[in-house]
């Protein structure tokens, strides 16, 4: 009897195919059932924290109302405001909306956990009548009756679950910056349709408080320039926003459809608000300001 040891031919049992792009191939199913899951649990998340008590809402925002501005002309002048239009927007019970007003000169202005809304004087100072602020406000307003804040809230956190599973690291980093967001009350973030939403609402609040529209997109056209220059220079309020051309046409339509004018007279800011603006302003231009 005779034993053989035959050559075996190369390649034999070796896939035509490069390891590593089998490692790929896994590598972005993994991510791409990662991100499935990850807006499941967004989605559900948020849906489930639009129905958390507004009390508890407000209990999470409280510590910064510790550590609010000191009271002005400006916040007063902008909590009157928003007390017409959450009479007008129909707030539902127990939902109360807290007027913030920062002396810093960004143009900015956001809602955020507890019904909390907060406005930069740089933003103030751009508006030329009390109907173009009320319309920011009343964005403002909106975001917080639809329950957007928690929602945002809702969805950041479920999203560093996801991602906690996946790294423990990531997760920790993302569900610390949801938290300290939440604790300081900075601005959250809000999706397109929010914002449409936000906008729709406004506008029939605007018209219910004012008897018409006008003023609504006054300051919207202003900025409209400012938007197309540097980011460095575009404005936070815009950051966040659909196109200001997008919002202005949306809103145009929608106040056409519902036979809404904005050919009315605007109220004009009060006195005293135009001059503490100014006097802002001059001590901004002061040498070491």
């Amino acid at each position: 009897m005779s034993f053989e040891n035959p050559e075996i031919p190369d390649g034999i049992n070796v896939s035509e195919k490069h390891p590593l792009r089998d490692f790929a191939s896994l590598l972005l199913a993994v991510v791409a059932l990662s991100a499935l899951l990850a807006a499941a649990a967004a989605l559900g998340a948020g849906y489930l924290a639009r129905h958390v008590p507004f009390r508890f809402e407000m209990a999470l925002a409280d510590p910064y109302l510790h550590s609010a501005p000191p009271d002005s002309a400006p916040r007063r002048y902008l909590q009157q405001i928003a007390d017409r239009l959450v009479a007008a927007a129909q707030l539902p019970p127990g939902m109360q909306i807290h007027l913030h007003y920062s002396e810093r000169p960004e143009i900015n202005a956001f809602a955020t956990l507890g019904g909390n809304v907060v406005v930069f004087r740089g933003l103030l100072a751009k508006v030329r009548s009390e109907n173009e602020i009320a319309m920011v406000l009343a964005h403002e307003i909106a975001h917080v009756k639809h329950r957007h804040p928690i929602v945002s809230l809702g969805r950041g956190i479920a999203i560093a679950a996801m991602l906690a599973s996946v790294s423990s690291s990531a997760g920790r980093s993302v569900a610390g910056g949801v938290m300290r967001d939440a604790g300081l009350l900075t601005q959250l973030t809000f999706t397109r349709g929010q914002e449409n939403d936000a906008d729709e609402t406004a506008l029939a609040a605007l018209v219910g408080a004012y008897g018409h529209a006008g003023g609504a997109t006054d300051l919207f056209e202003t900025l409209q320039g400012v938007e197309t220059s540097s980011a460095t220079a575009v404005p936070a309020v815009l950051l966040t926003h659909p196109h200001l051309s997008e919002r202005v046409l949306h809103m145009r339509t929608l106040a056409q459809q519902h036979g809404w004018t904005f050919d009315a007279a605007r109220q004009p800011l009060p006195a005293e608000i135009a001059q503490s603006l100014a006097r802002a302003a001059s001590k901004d231009k002061e040498p070491g300001s």
